[in-house]
Parts: C-alpha cells; sequence; structure tokens
C-alpha cells in the first residue's frame, strides 16, 4: 500500500501541535496533533500505529483533514447538542403510540415497531419533538416498565436432549 502523504507544515502549525499535544483539557486533539508530528518526523502509517494504537485507517483520517485543514481540522470541536425536555405528557404520547399496533392504530404499512421506527415517526410525523433517539425512547419505554424486544433473535435454546451433541456433529 502506498504511504499517506503528508503536507509540508508551516512553522507556526509545528509549534501550535506541540501546544495541542501539552493541553491537559483537550485529550483527543493532543493525540491527533503526535499522529501529525510523527508523519512529519517520517514515520511510516504502520509505525505510528504501533507507537500511537491507533487504528490505520484514523490516522489516515487525522492525516487527510491536516493536510485539507490545518490544524482547525484536527481540533476537538464543542458539540452544541441541547438535550431534549421530555415531558411526563411527552413520554405519555410516547408510550401510547409504542403500545398500539401501528397497522391498526395508525394506518402504517406493518405492525410492529422497532425503536427507530417509532423515533422517526415521533420526530418526523407526528412533530412530538423535533429531535429524539431510539435509546431515548428504549429509556422512556424501559422508565414505563416497557421493555422493547430484541431485534437480534438468537438461536440454540432447544428442548431436544440431545441438541447439543447434535449441534456439536457428534454421533448419538
Amino acid at each position: 500500500m502506498r504511504d499517506t502523504y503528508l503536507r509540508l507544515i508551516t512553522d507556526d502549525e509545528r509549534n501550535m501541535l506541540y501546544e495541542m499535544m501539552q493541553d491537559e483539557d483537550d485529550k483527543g486533539s493532543g493525540y491527533r496533533a503526535k499522529i501529525i508530528l510523527f508523519k512529519d518526523e517520517g514515520y511510516t502509517v504502520p509505525e505510528i500505529r504501533r507507537a500511537t494504537n491507533h487504528h490505520d485507517v484514523n490516522i489516515r483520517k487525522w492525516i487527510h483533514r491536516f493536510n485539507e485543514q490545518g490544524t482547525e481540522g484536527i481540533m476537538s470541536k464543542i458539540h452544541t447538542h441541547i438535550p431534549i425536555k421530555v415531558t411526563s405528557e411527552i413520554e405519555k404520547k410516547i408510550v401510547e403510540i409504542a403500545t398500539k399496533n401501528p397497522r391498526e392504530g395508525y394506518g402504517l404499512p406493518f405492525s410492529t415497531w422497532s425503536l427507530r421506527v417509532l423515533a422517526g415517526y415521533i420526530s418526523k410525523e407526528i412533530n412530538l419533538v423535533d429531535t429524539i433517539s431510539h435509546t431515548e425512547i428504549r429509556n422512556i419505554l424501559l422508565k414505563h416498565g416497557i421493555r422493547y424486544r430484541q431485534s437480534k433473535i438468537t438461536l440454540g435454546n432447544s428442548q431436544d436432549p440431545q441438541y447439543h451433541l447434535k449441534k456439536r456433529g457428534l454421533k448419538i
């Protein structure tokens, strides 16, 4: 595989990278700065992986981002996500929707909710909230004593007393 290219680093950028490594409050930007400085010193991506214990794909991603955006591209961003305020009335409405059959109760073309579809329906179709995650839906349902089905089916709990022998392919 061809080695990942790093553009020339200016003295100001190099100084900024060293400052980022020293910043105790921002661990994410520090390791990214170290990746860029290793690459600038001539290390290959596999050598950087061994030195930093980060995956090659991520190392290449940060090098490319630095090439395109400079130090701004590898700095940690402050997320401005404003958590939604779910009132008890909204929770009750979510529980009511989740416990009804979507086909019979709302005329939808399916008969069971998944958490993701339920979250989309609540935020996009009926505008109960601007946005809500499937995890938040799960937490609300658990809070109200509703344990939602797992989407993954696990096989292997056969009632056959010789099941485990048959599964391993042993002769009976």
